[in-house]
């Protein structure tokens, strides 16, 4: 098995100076599945340029110093333009591929940005150590004997965000922040999992930049949430698609599948809400 995490921040209804809600998560696949997944990212690819080793993201404009240094001005403009098309065919064409998206959402605490600020690296933290427990117990429900922790790299560098937390969870099965919070799976190690999570650039990796566009996608749905965005939006209906793939389907998504902190909060609540009124809408 090997997961692939990415994140997002955004805002929330709480009136926050910076982004308030982090997002983090994305695909768990088996590796025997890696292949097939990779083919539709590829032949996705192909419609655009004859190499494929181009990078894409929910936001292309989050590319375009990728694209302009190597020249390639005319293919990012492309990209940007017909966004909506590659995304809608690669996640639809995805949907015969197997793996499950595990995602965690935490709301950072208080309106104002100097506490955002202080309370951002636990938080981040917190949110990947909600996330990486789903995982574990996604591997116990599974015929998995062994598990990858691939990430995308830190922002500037802050490795020690998610190879803390994997520590203990790995060799004491609890969170690093708050040692009596034990890991319901138990120690990593106990699971196959390997010692210490891997980190790449999604810019390299075709599994890193799906699991962005699962993230950028589950984004709109929590804004749609909080009222933010309409049933219609793009990404709320692309999340629509993904639903039978969340852990969790069809009736503990949120939870098993999204995990939200703090729980049994307004948070928790308007993205249960949310759910139901988009599976009613299919």
């Amino acid at each position: 098995m090997q997961w692939y995490g990415d994140n997002s921040e955004l805002n929330g209804i709480w009136s926050a100076k910076l982004p308030d809600i982090l997002l983090f998560g994305g695909i768990a696949i088996r590796k025997s599945s890696i292949p097939a997944l990779k083919q539709v990212i590829t032949r996705v690819k192909k419609r655009y340029a004859k190499d494929t080793h181009f990078p894409v993201k929910y936001n292309m404009r989050d590319l375009e110093r990728w694209f302009t240094d190597r020249g390639q001005e005319e293919l990012y403009q492309t990209l940007l333009q017909e966004s909506r098309d590659w995304r809608h065919r690669m996640i639809q064409d995805a949907l015969a591929c197997d793996f499950k998206i595990v995602l965690a959402c935490n709301n950072m605490y208080g309106p104002s940005a100097d506490r955002i600020r202080e309370s951002k690296d636990m938080v981040a933290r917190f949110c990947f150590s909600n996330a990486l427990m789903r995982v574990a117990l996604y591997v116990q429900e599974s015929p998995a004997t062994t598990c990858d922790v691939i990430l995308d790299w830190p922002d500037a560098n802050r490795h020690a965000i998610y190879t803390d937390e994997y520590r203990s969870a790995y060799t004491d099965g609890c969170c690093h922040d708050y040692p009596l919070n034990k890991y319901y799976s138990g120690p990593l190690c106990e699971l196959g999992f390997s010692d210490s999570p891997f980190f790449t650039r999604t810019e390299d990796c075709a599994l890193l930049q799906f699991s962005d566009l699962i993230v950028g996608a589950a984004r709109e749905f929590i804004e749609y949430c909080l009222a933010k965005k309409p049933i219609d939006a793009f990404g709320v209906q692309l999340t629509r698609y993904l639903v039978p793939k969340f852990r969790g389907y069809p009736h503990r998504i949120i939870g098993r599948g999204i995990s939200v902190s703090p729980p049994r909060g307004d948070l928790q609540k308007k993205l249960f809400k949310g759910m139901v009124e988009l599976r009613n809408n299919e």
